[in-house]
């Protein structure tokens, strides 16, 4: 007998959704489940399934670009199902699909609340932690618990929602069942009064990439934490400063098969229309082949440089 999850996924890719990775674990587990499908753009997950197993089983995908939804049922043919049976599978999808809405926002409240104890209690930083020792980086911006620096991840009405933990050996963790979609770092953005800082404002991957921005140049940055986070990033500090100059610092990720930082980076700067700085030029065949180079990499006269020509082609 075929397995009913299979049966799902072939019947996925009969309508041409096809999963660049495994799925069908998450699929069995009964909850709803995003995914990337071959043909969507990096960073991008268009995809949409559910699947209820109890009785017999039925589910409803989607792909949000190619504009297909389907409603399925293991043995019948999707067509023959009458309007009743579709609305009873789509209302099962909504209710489950609600229900761990709810699941997950409770998680990241709770996540919050952790958060902010471990701020509150948190100390300044040492300036000779091993993190920022290595990176050649002053602590501002952020504090310590512990052994670990506390980098605060905020919304854009700048409430805590999360912390990533650096740890000396320089690995990173955010609170487990945290959010982090639409959350960043932001320092020197604003003056004390509340106003706009001067110049322009540098948006990157992460802390460590854009503190280095920052003490190089002084202007104003925000850090994403992550390549998949930097265009909705982006697109909020657009809507926060609409007239302002924006940069967009690109990790380099050209040692990967993929350049996931800089393609990321060129998304991100073309859907605010701000301008994108990279650590070497684009085009350069130089620079180390066996790990991704970022802003934090390079010297910080470089920094200052390559952010200073960005700013420079705004007014050529």
């Amino acid at each position: 007998m075929t397995d009913p999850v299979s049966e799902f996924l072939n019947a996925m890719g009969a309508a041409g959704i096809r999963p660049v990775e495994p799925i069908a674990d998450k699929l069995a587990s009964g909850d709803p489940v995003r995914f990337r499908a071959d043909g969507d753009k990096p960073g991008r997950r268009n995809g949409w399934a559910w699947l209820h197993l109890d009785g017999v089983p039925a589910g409803v995908f989607r792909h949000y670009r190619l504009g297909v939804r389907s409603v399925w049922r293991a043995g019948s043919d999707p067509r023959s199902l009458s309007p009743a049976e579709r609305r009873t599978i789509m209302a099962q999808a909504r209710e489950s699909e609600a229900r761990r809405k709810a699941e997950t926002e409770a998680k990241q409240e709770a996540a919050a609340g952790v958060a902010l104890d471990l701020w509150r209690g948190a100390g300044k930083p040492d300036p000779a932690h091993g993190y920022l020792a290595r990176k050649c980086l002053p602590p501002f911006g952020i504090r310590q618990n512990g052994d670990a620096l506390l980098v605060p991840m905020v919304d854009c009405g700048f409430r805590l929602w999360n912390v990533q933990r650096v740890f000396q050996d320089g690995r990173k963790l955010f609170l487990s069942g945290g959010r982090t979609d639409g959350l960043f770092w932001a320092h020197g953005a604003f003056w004390q009064d509340g106003r706009p800082s001067a110049g322009p404002l540098v948006i990157g991957e992460g802390f460590a990439t854009m503190a280095a921005v920052h003490h190089a140049t002084g202007h104003g940055v925000v850090a994403a934490m992550s390549a998949r986070n930097l265009e909705t990033v982006a697109r909020a500090m657009r809507k926060l400063f609409p007239s302002r100059s924006l940069i967009v610092a690109a990790d380099d990720d050209r040692h990967l098969s993929e350049n996931i930082g800089l393609n990321a980076a060129q998304r991100a700067a073309e859907s605010i229309g701000a301008l994108l700085a990279t650590p070497f030029p684009v085009s350069a065949e130089t620079g180390p082949a066996d790990s991704g180079t970022d802003f934090a990499d390079i010297p910080s006269a470089e920094v200052a440089a390559r952010i200073a020509q960005a700013g420079r082609e705004d007014h050529a």
